[in-house]
């Protein structure tokens, strides 16, 4: 018979999570393999990539920001510089107030000295022509970008390709066989399998058991010969300038079902929300639905780590609406955790829910 093929990490799923995490396996020299079907339309390539240091209405920091946005600064660049291709575009936000009480929590985060980075100052509604219709205005938000996930996603595949470690394969869980010191797979001898394939987590028999929180969302691209902001807009909705007169708009919320298929009522949401807020954007065509499932989680945290009972088995996912940010910082840790045994920050570690964890 003959010996299968050995190698260190066994990737599944290329979206952003597997390719970065990839990514940094093989800049430490290990040998890897990631498997993905190639589906044209998944969660990463779905997303718009925004980077957005203040969300919700409570205007509230992300936590870690002052580790997520330098990392993410820093390994986009690098892939830029390595694939002579920009992916993280730097883009001034606006937005805009919703009710007074937007207002008010606008002006005490101005008194925060650790919010003056990103807060820019209060727009008049006279200043925009998107605003007018808006008495109370919006405000400037500061270091916003947009990654151009799918041309990024394309690159790595490529290198991945070149490297000889990537296979068009929808891997069964099931079909993994697991041995005292290693997992066998085909061909293959296998040391660790790292999960990276977002929601499909929820079907995992050996990861099943963490809370997970998928969510359903689309987002659209439209055409336009009426002149379009000139950055990002949040309104309730969010409005993605891009060139040649298109621009995405997103995104909707649906927790059931999630059978990625577009529906009416996203389409009478996303375009009701923006004619309201762009009056001259109602003839605007549209070109392109995008639908995708988030892979939440119930603490809003992700979940990196390993399986309390199989030592070969990892999770590496879990990034929800915000994996441009977190997903890079996220990568370097879990790398370092892999191949150092340097302990991940309790937050993330999935050790915290390991008492719903079965045995076996």
């Amino acid at each position: 018979m003959p010996s299968k093929k050995h190698i260190d990490f066994l990737i599944i799923g290329q979206g952003l999570a597997g390719s970065l995490l990839g990514w940094q396996l093989i800049q430490q020299g290990k040998h890897i393999l990631i498997a993905d079907p190639c589906l044209q339309q998944t969660t990463s390539r779905t997303a718009a990539g925004l980077i957005n240091p203040i969300t919700g209405k409570r205007l509230v920091k992300t936590n870690g920001l002052e580790h997520y946005l330098p990392s993410a600064k820093k390994l986009y660049q690098s892939l830029s510089e390595f694939f002579k291709q920009p992916f993280l575009h730097p883009l001034k936000q606006v937005r805009v107030f919703k009710s007074n009480d937007e207002v008010l929590q606008w002006e005490k985060r101005q008194q925060q000295a650790d919010y003056a980075p990103f807060l820019g100052s209060r727009l008049d509604p006279s200043t925009k022509d998107y605003l007018r219709q808006n008495t109370i205005g919006g405000f400037e938000q500061k270091q916003c970008a947009y990654l151009d996930t799918v041309p990024l996603l394309d690159q790595l595949r490529h290198f991945f390709l070149q490297q000889g470690c990537f296979i068009s394969s929808k891997i069964d869980p099931k079909a993994l066989t697991l041995t005292r010191n290693a997992i066998e797979w085909g061909d293959y001898q296998i040391s660790k399998v790292i999960f990276c394939d977002g929601y499909q987590l929820k079907d995992n028999p050996w990861f099943s058991w963490l809370p997970l929180q998928p969510a359903q969302g689309e987002i659209f691209t439209l055409e336009t010969d009426q002149p379009l902001p000139k950055e990002m807009v949040q309104f309730g909705k969010w409005l993605l300038p891009l060139a040649n007169g298109q621009f995405k708009l997103g995104a909707t919320w649906q927790w059931s079902p999630l059978n990625e298929l577009s529906c009416d009522t996203s389409v009478d949401e996303l375009l009701n929300a923006c004619h309201q807020q762009f009056s001259h954007l109602k003839n605007a065509r549209l070109i392109k639905k995008n639908v995708g499932i988030r892979p939440g989680t119930r603490d809003k945290q992700p979940f990196i780590g390993q399986h309390p009972y199989h030592a070969q088995l990892f999770v590496f996912n879990g990034f929800g609406s915000k994996g441009s940010l977190i997903i890079p910082w996220c990568s370097e840790r879990f790398a370092d955790y892999l191949l150092n045994n340097k302990a991940l920050p309790d937050t993330l570690d999935i050790k915290r829910y390991a008492n719903g964890c079965p045995a076996g």
